[in-house]
């Protein structure tokens, strides 16, 4: 079998527990006796699952037996640094793998002296007799690979072991998906690509549709934090994680042309001009379409930080994908809840100068715009959905709306609840 496939075996494997739990639970709550249940998949923000390492190398063409044991990398306080540098990934030919052939893997979310983000949402949909699954991703991986995994090995994987455990019971009979930030891109692909009459309700909460001002930061500053380690192979591990690729400001030339008056039309927090230009200029700076000006350009060499300029191409089909209009069979399923904690709290636009140099940074902040301190309130509303629904569309106000813990505040769990209609 492929590196690739026996990856996909492994993250089934991590997941049995969690598989447990919910069976566990499951009979808990009643069983299947107790007539049609509704399962509720939960997808955690980037960076907000924990990613373990295998402790030796998977062989490529060794025995079919191979085992690993694993250590967690992100996040582990007691080594916290080292530990992020060993999730870098490699490109062999068109794939990623993990550097030295050593599988890194999702396990449930992450946790912080034993709490997670999405405590307050799990002890609801426990008070409620809710089944649900916190569906731990890897979020240095894309989008629709996170999708494709989730529809094409895990829900099979996690039917069959619900229905030999649980008397036949199907937990796929009725289901719907929340997505928190980064997760809500993957519950949008999936709505969009394997949509299916048992899918009840796809729920984005503070999901950044159109990028958000911090991501281009990291491919060039790298992490503060995390620098303090070593900047240099802080940035580097960070750029070779495709996923990141997309999460940087829409693209101009093209969502932005169509949407950028829908953008503008938001009565509470429009997007009244492109969000990424020049410093000097004040003219268009596109991280989807990066120009050249002479010997100048937009982004460092791959040789400087590791970025990988074939990368942004890709993430450039992936966010326009995401960010056009819904088929309107679909649209009555899509709920998007944005949060608001702070009127002037939000990075909303960046100036980007020419490079080289990299150091200093050229990506500058500029104006600060409402949102929920990481995520601009105009990039979490699909435009497309407040068009065709906007019923489906719910803006949350609350300074305890953070984006962090967003997932665990009782407005945020009422307005799930409401689009479930639980």
């Amino acid at each position: 079998m492929s590196y690739e496939t026996n990856r996909d075996l492994e993250q089934l494997r991590m997941l049995d527990h969690a598989i447990d739990d919910f069976i566990d639970r499951y009979f808990q709550i009643g069983g299947p006796a107790s007539g049609k249940r509704h399962t509720v998949f939960v997808f955690p923000g980037g960076l907000g699952s924990q990613l373990k390492r295998a402790t030796r190398p998977y062989v490529q063409g060794g025995p079919s037996n191979q085992t690993f044991a694993y250590k967690r990398k992100w996040f582990d306080m007691h080594s916290m640094m080292g530990s992020v540098l060993e999730v870098e990934m490699v490109k062999v030919g068109p794939k990623h793998r993990d550097k030295g052939n050593r599988f890194v893997l999702a396990d449930g979310p992450l946790k912080f002296a034993g709490l997670t983000p999405y405590d307050g949402f799990v002890e609801w949909c426990k008070a409620q007799k809710v089944d649900y699954f916190v569906f731990g991703w890897d979020w240095r991986r894309t989008t629709d690979e996170i999708g494709k995994f989730f529809v094409q090995k895990f829900l099979p994987y996690f039917q069959n072991r619900v229905k030999d455990e649980c008397n036949n019971a199907d937990a796929l009979e009725s289901y719907s998906l929340v997505g928190h930030s980064a997760g809500g891109m993957i519950v949008n692909w999936i709505l969009r690509k394997h949509d299916t009459p048992a899918l009840k309700a796809a729920v984005t909460v503070a999901t950044p549709f159109y990028g958000y001002g911090g991501q281009i930061h990291r491919f060039f500053e790298g992490e503060p934090l995390l620098n303090l380690l070593d900047q240099v192979k802080v940035r580097r591990v960070l750029t070779s994680m495709p996923a990141l690729y997309a999460f940087q400001f829409l693209d101009a030339k093209k969502t932005f042309a169509r949407y950028g008056a829908a953008l503008a039309a938001d009565p509470n927090y429009p997007l009244t001009a492109y969000p990424s230009t020049d410093k000097d200029t004040g003219e268009v700076a596109d991280p989807y379409y990066p120009s050249t000006n002479g010997a100048l350009h937009r982004y460092p060499t791959i040789s400087q930080t590791g970025f990988d300029l074939g990368e942004v191409k890709k993430a450039r089909k992936l966010v326009q994908f995401l960010a056009s209009d819904l088929d309107p069979s679909i649209a009555s399923k899509f709920f998007n809840i944005r949060c608001v904690s702070g009127q002037q709290n939000t990075l909303g636009s960046t100036t980007w100068q020419w490079v080289p140099p990299i150091t200093p940074t050229p990506i500058g902040d500029v104006a600060q715009v409402p949102g929920d301190d990481t995520q601009p309130a105009w990039t979490a509303r699909h435009v497309g959905l407040a068009g065709s629904n906007s019923a489906n569309v719910k803006t949350l106000l609350g300074s305890n709306l953070g984006h962090i813990l967003a997932m665990s505040q009782p407005q945020t769990i009422a307005a799930i609840a409401d689009a479930l209609s639980l």
